[in-house]
């Protein structure tokens, strides 16, 4: 290769780089085994001293010490208390930090990795529990199945994705009604808004006359024109009710999960971190007796 050529294959990755926002990248994997797999092998890949906090959409966050493939020391969890590197067995130790793993395989999507520096530095008998230990554990864990949803990485309405499964019931007139109730647990505010036209039916919470999430009526009649944009774009290969995500980009902010049942919007305010109730009520809905 000519020395032009080097000029010019460097200029074209200039060309084509682009600055990332923050450090956080996405941990690739449509369902929780491929996620588990990815986090295996990031450990595995990990052979300087390194902290990696994984973070899933809904806050859950496991941050552990990586070096030389070996995870030495777990700084935070989902929930409970972190394992003991001082006092429990390596055995014990390997099947906690394969249970560590497989939980945050399995909270909702996407999943992002930060890696940082070190606090502080590893002691030399800071040994850890290998990859192919953890690795080994995992395989006595099975991943559960996992509801089929899609979220999108802004609230733009031309990129909504939606389910695409329809929910076993007589009355779908009447679930958008019931996951207006049913959000009242975890949603800061809500709305229930006729579908033509985009009317209110009914607000609550933060979403009421003088909250500070209350949409006016101009809003909701355009969202309901652009969701029945979707409607005539997609009701060749999607049926009602559609259970609608969005959250924003980092995933910081304020979610907004809409149920749209073909008539009627019911649509829920939430903290990101709350998507996981959501996802329950949507598979209790679609539950025949729900």
């Amino acid at each position: 290769m000519m020395d032009t050529d080097i000029l010019d294959l460097l200029d074209n990755i200039g060309r084509a780089s682009v600055a990332r926002l923050n450090p956080a990248v996405t941990v690739p994997g449509e369902t929780a085994q491929a996620r588990r797999e990815k986090v295996l092998r990031t450990i595995r890949g990990t052979i300087l001293p390194r902290r990696l906090e994984f973070t899933a959409a809904n806050g859950d966050c496991l941050a552990i010490e990586v070096n030389s493939s070996r995870v030495t020391d777990v700084f935070r969890v989902q929930s409970g208390i972190a394992p003991d590197f001082e006092t429990e067995s390596r055995e014990d130790l390997a099947v906690k930090l394969a249970q560590l793993v497989t939980d945050i395989a399995c909270a909702p999507a996407p999943l992002e990795l930060v890696s940082l520096q070190p606090d502080t530095a590893l002691e030399a008998d800071d040994v850890g529990i290998t990859y192919s230990e953890i690795e080994t554990a995992c395989e006595n864990i099975e991943v559960p199945t996992e509801p089929v949803i899609s979220i999108v990485a802004d609230a733009n309405p031309d990129e909504i994705a939606s389910a695409d499964e329809a929910l076993e019931s007589e009355e779908n007139d009447t679930l958008a009604q019931r996951f207006y109730d049913g959000s009242e647990r975890f949603a800061q505010g809500r709305v229930l808004a006729a579908g033509a036209d985009g009317a209110a039916l009914q607000k609550a919470g933060d979403c009421q006359e003088n909250g500070s999430l209350h949409p006016d009526s101009d809003l909701l009649a355009r969202f309901a024109r652009d969701l029945a944009g979707w409607n005539g774009d997609s009701a060749a290969v999607m049926d009602h009710p559609q259970l609608i995500v969005m959250r924003p980009s980092g995933g910081k902010d304020a979610g907004l999960a809409i149920l749209n049942d073909g008539k009627n919007l019911a649509m829920a305010v939430h903290e990101a971190r709350k998507l996981g109730a959501v996802v329950n009520l949507w598979t209790n809905l679609k539950r025949p007796d729900g």
